[in-house]
């Protein structure tokens, strides 16, 4: 194969896969068909970053160039001191725990009247829409509880009651 069709394949897939990327990127931010966007999202980005490399080994010449350049130093940096700042969240919190999993684990562990009083509004008919599910809720004290005796995933005992 030749240094230009290897060129203009590397530059193709990596056109490509960038485009792919982004979209799903766009689609995880706003919560668009996150189930099933994550995983092609996470493996086509591991995928984009081989293309990359292939795309920068195979345009060298020209990619030397355009990285000696003032302005692709001041982009690099921003880039730089932006990550950095998310990373510095994260690791400075005042926790250092996910805010969204204390937030579950408080509601799938309080006594069961708190987590259903959050859920909805009628306590009674989520205790029914409960049992006509078929799960089990007797000494039950949380929704962990009715999850761990019934062998299921506390969030679909969450959609029971949210419904």
């Amino acid at each position: 194969m030749t240094k230009i069709k290897q060129r203009e394949i590397a530059t193709s897939v990596t056109s490509t896969t960038f485009l792919v990327i982004a979209i799903t990127g766009i689609m995880l931010y706003f919560k668009i068909l996150n189930n099933y966007v994550k995983e092609m999202h996470e493996i086509l980005g591991l995928a984009f970053v081989f293309v990359s490399v292939l795309h920068i080994f195979y345009n060298w010449k020209s990619m030397k160039n355009y990285f000696s350049k003032k302005l692709f130093l001041f982009s690099s940096l921003i880039v730089l001191f932006i990550s950095l700042g998310f990373i510095a969240n994260v690791v400075l919190a005042p926790t250092g725990k996910n805010p969204k999993a204390i937030i579950f684990n408080s509601v799938l562990n309080s006594p069961l009247n708190n987590s259903m009083a959050i859920l909805t509004k009628d306590t009674q008919a989520a205790n029914e829409r409960l049992k006509k599910s078929g799960l089990k809720i007797q000494g039950s004290k949380s929704i962990q509880d009715i999850a761990k005796q019934n062998g299921v995933s506390p969030f679909k005992v969450v959609s029971i009651i949210a419904q």
